[in-house]
């Protein structure tokens, strides 16, 4: 059993997280410094190098934090029937599409800046495997059957969970526009059906 961390150093690492957010966002992470971090955080620092190596270390520790927060929401995401019979209805998205939404929400400003900041590219990679992983669930619980898709397995799922990851970031670009369900409701209904009421091509 993991030991339980001391609510003190949850605080402190959280403001040291939040600082290095906050300053990514305005000066982007190769000219900022442990003491802009430290002062940004008003910590000393001392109290930085009890937690972390550099700035490096804290960026990292910080994103295998949030990602492991995500996976942790939403695996297993499709284990029982009912879970097909949400999928049967479009308006109806299956709950480990919210809970997505949801965490993303939850550390929306993180999220931005890790997955814009052009410095920071396996935060995106991570991301994408947790979501890749997440879409080949689903299409596994779908049609376990390679035979019944219209496409190579592995090529449906690494189309879907690129689109997801864009989605993502273009929900939380335009400051999440929309709520986490509805979000949800959308990319199962383009998912499923795709973009179009009635087939064009066939008009």
């Amino acid at each position: 059993m993991s030991k339980k961390l001391d609510p003190r150093v949850i605080r402190t690492r959280q403001l040291l997280r939040d600082a290095l957010v906050e300053l990514i966002d305005e000066q982007g992470y190769e000219k900022i410094t442990v003491q802009d971090i430290t002062q940004r955080a008003t910590l000393n620092r001392a109290t930085f190098y009890l937690h972390y190596r550099d700035k490096l270390d804290l960026l990292y520790q910080s994103s295998e934090e949030i990602l492991h927060e995500l996976v942790s929401s939403i695996r297993p995401p499709f284990k029982e029937k009912t879970d097909f019979d949400l999928l049967r209805s479009y308006d109806q998205p299956h709950r480990e599409f919210v809970y997505l939404f949801d965490q993303v929400a939850i550390n929306s400003k993180l999220y931005k800046v890790y997955l814009t900041e052009k410095n920071i590219p396996y935060f995106a990679t991570g991301l994408k495997k947790i979501i890749i992983d997440f879409v080949s669930s689903g299409i596994h619980f779908m049609e376990p059957d390679d035979g019944k898709l219209t496409v190579p397995r592995d090529m449906a799922i690494r189309f879907y969970a690129a689109a997801f990851l864009e989605v993502i970031v273009w929900w939380l670009e335009n400051d999440m526009p929309y709520t986490s369900k509805f979000m949800a409701t959308q990319l199962m209904r383009i998912t499923i059906k795709g973009p179009y009421i009635d087939n064009p091509f066939f008009k």
